[in-house]
Formats: C-alpha cells, structure tokens, sequence
C-alpha cells in the first residue's frame, strides 16, 4: 500500500479520486436526492441519524412514525439511491484527500496512512449496507405504518451505522487533523496546501454535525 502513495502517478491518480468523489457527492445531492429533498427538509434529515442508531424496532418505529406517510416514501428515496450516491462521493472525496496527505507525510506517518487512506472506503461501504437495511424498514412502515420490524434488521442497520460512524468521524478526522498538522512541519508547497485546506474544510463539514446529531439521539 506504500508503494501506491510512492508511485509516481499517485498524485495525479489521488487527485483523480478526489475529484471524481466531488463530482458524484454533487451529483447525488442535486439530482439523486432533490425531488425527495423538497418533502422531506435538511432540517429533519438529521433525525434519521436516530433512526440509523435505533438497534431495536421500538426505536426505529418511533423515528419513522414521526414522519408523515408522504415523508417516509421520500425518506425511501433519500437512502437508495440517494445517500448511496452521496455516501460514495464522500468517501473517494476523502480517500483521495488522505491519500494526497499521506504521501506528503514521512516514515511511520506515511506508513500509517497507507491504511488509513482506506477508512474512508469501509465508511461508504456499511454505509451503503446500513442503507439497504434501512430502505426495507421505512418501506415497510411506507406500505403498513403498522408494520413489524424484524430485530435482526435494525441490529445490523445500527451495527453498520456504528462501524460507518467510527471510520468516518473518528479514524479519518484524528488521522486527517493530525497528519495536516506534521504536514505544515515538513511540506509549505502551494499544491500541500491546498490539500491540507481542502481535507480540513471536507472535515469540518462532515465530522461536527455528525457529532451533534449522535448526541441528540441518546
């Protein structure tokens, strides 16, 4: 994994990734989740941190119900195809950030970073597992608001959700915060800047809110 951030493509290659994770992170919130975005507002799509968190149908069922029918429909849309996209998007956004950051970084820091750079992708990925999990059980509560939830639906919703949470707001921010920070130390070139400035503002956007709208769910 070294020899890829040592590779004289790996800046171009990473640079790439970045920018193919921005394009489709754009694409997923102005086209894949617009016409559910205009039922269902930003401000209440933070509730659905609770329902990714829920473990047990009782919980699970008490978030969807909040929600109106027309809402839990939408919900549907937002997370297939809609937060897989955005979830994507976000990580190879990230993964390239990293990777762009490690490269720059020496001896057991860029070692280190060589494993880190793959948070990012464990992160979308039980994302987009806990997605699926959580697509079956608001469209269940969609047909018969009534609905049992089959426990071992939302254990794996929430055991998801949690490796997604501690890949993508604990690893790659305490590695991302960390490496910028020994960055500044051994590389000032403009290109390392704008990488440090780029994955700082890409943490600040995501890490905080998801903060907030863990603690408000316990």
């Amino acid at each position: 994994m070294q020899q890829l951030l040592r590779a004289p493509q790996a800046p171009l290659m990473f640079s790439l990734v970045a920018a193919t994770g921005l394009c489709l992170f754009i694409f997923a919130i102005a086209v894949l989740m617009q016409p559910a975005s205009s039922v269902v507002s930003q401000e209440r799509t933070a509730e659905l941190i609770c329902l990714q968190l829920a473990f047990v149908p009782e919980r699970a069922a008490a978030v969807v119900l909040n929600f109106s029918a027309e809402e839990r429909k939408a919900i549907t849309q937002l997370l297939v195809p809609g937060d897989i996209g955005l979830t994507w998007g976000m990580g190879l956004t990230l993964a390239g950030l990293i990777s762009l950051l490690a490269m720059r970084l020496p001896g057991n820091w860029l070692r280190v970073g060589a494993f880190i750079m793959w948070a990012p992708f464990v992160s979308a990925t039980f994302d987009s597992i806990e997605d699926i999990f959580l697509f079956t059980i608001v469209s269940q509560f969609v047909v018969d608001a009534a609905a049992a939830i089959n426990p071992t639906l939302t254990f794996l919703a929430s055991t998801a959700a949690t490796i997604k949470f501690i890949a993508l707001i604990v690893v790659t921010p305490a590695f991302g915060i960390a490496g910028i920070v020994k960055g500044l130390s051994v590389d000032r070139s403009i290109s390392a800047l704008i990488v440090y400035l780029l994955l700082a503002f890409a943490i600040i956007s995501i890490a905080p809110s998801s903060y907030q709208g863990i603690a408000a769910c316990f």
